[in-house]
């Protein structure tokens, strides 16, 4: 099906690498669990990006459109960059999880590429950062996913547009927080009612949004789950610990906001930071 609807980057080549070492080193070696439900592919025009992507779906066992039932959408970015199976990991644990009860059903959408060096235009922070978010990269990303994708997705499924989710890993991560930080009361509740950033940079870029975002906005409702792996060094323990000091500073009333540090590398956080997150956004949720 095709459905119609600007550049920062020194695009993390650090994670880049870490990412295809720690393929390499069998940081991916656990299968994703058992999926249930119904798996398709389809094709996604963007006018709003000028390209096509492709939609990795998953909808629940028995999903009845016309029964009134409405699910959560979890969104997955990088679903099948790096052979990190970041698609399958989250499907599969939602499969489970929900199976035994733990979790609600949901429904997941991975937003895939034919060429996986596109992420590094969609992921990519504006430099310098553009106050009004007319930029390339993630500013055009962030329109495409608000105007043209989730529109499209609730028009098509059974979605509860209250429980929205990102879930991001590497650059995936700065978009996803990103993503938090474009919340603006003055238009209405954040895009996404949960992010999970899993073991992603800061750079001075993410800073100013989360500057930006505390002089437009009195509250944060919102829940964020952010992880770093350990064994990636002293600047991204720097620079994570210097971001959750500063966000929790402002003592928003509604954030939730969770953190943890894995004793893994880049690639070995996918699956714990998938799974911890997830229990912390649908944990309580029936």
């Amino acid at each position: 099906m095709l459905q119609h609807g600007r550049r920062r980057s020194a695009i993390d080549a650090a994670n880049l690498a870490c990412a295809a070492l720690a393929v390499a080193l069998g940081g991916c070696a656990d299968e994703p669990l058992a999926a249930t439900g119904e798996r398709s592919v389809e094709d996604f025009e963007s006018d709003e990006v000028g390209d096509t992507y492709r939609l990795r779906i998953r909808v629940p066992p028995d999903y009845d459109p016309g029964s009134g039932d409405a699910y959560p959408l979890i969104v997955q970015l990088d679903p099948t960059f790096a052979e990190l199976q970041q698609y399958d990991i989250t499907v599969g644990l939602v499969s489970q999880h929900a199976k035994r009860g733990d979790w609600p059903e949901a429904i997941v959408v991975g937003v895939d590429y034919g060429d996986p060096t596109k992420r590094e235009r969609d992921y990519a922070l504006p430099d310098p950062p553009d106050p009004d978010f007319e930029a390339d990269g993630a500013d055009r990303f962030y329109a495409m996913l608000e105007g043209e994708l989730i529109p499209y997705l609730e028009d098509t499924y059974a979605i509860e547009p209250a429980r929205r989710y990102l879930l991001g890993h590497s650059n995936g991560g700065v978009f996803a927080w990103y993503a938090a930080f474009r919340h603006d009361p003055a238009i209405g509740p954040p895009l996404f009612a949960g992010v999970i950033a899993a073991d992603n940079g800061y750079d001075e870029a993410l800073f100013t949004y989360e500057r930006w975002h505390h002089e437009r906005a009195d509250d944060f409702p919102l829940s964020i789950r952010a992880t770093r792996a350990a064994y990636n060094g002293a600047l991204q323990k720097i620079t994570f610990d210097a971001m959750i000091e500063r966000v929790r500073s402002r003592a928003f009333a509604s954030l939730e906001l969770d953190t943890e540090v894995l004793e893994t590398d880049h690639g070995g956080a996918v699956w714990p930071s998938y799974e911890r997150g997830l229990e912390f956004l649908l944990g309580g949720q029936r």
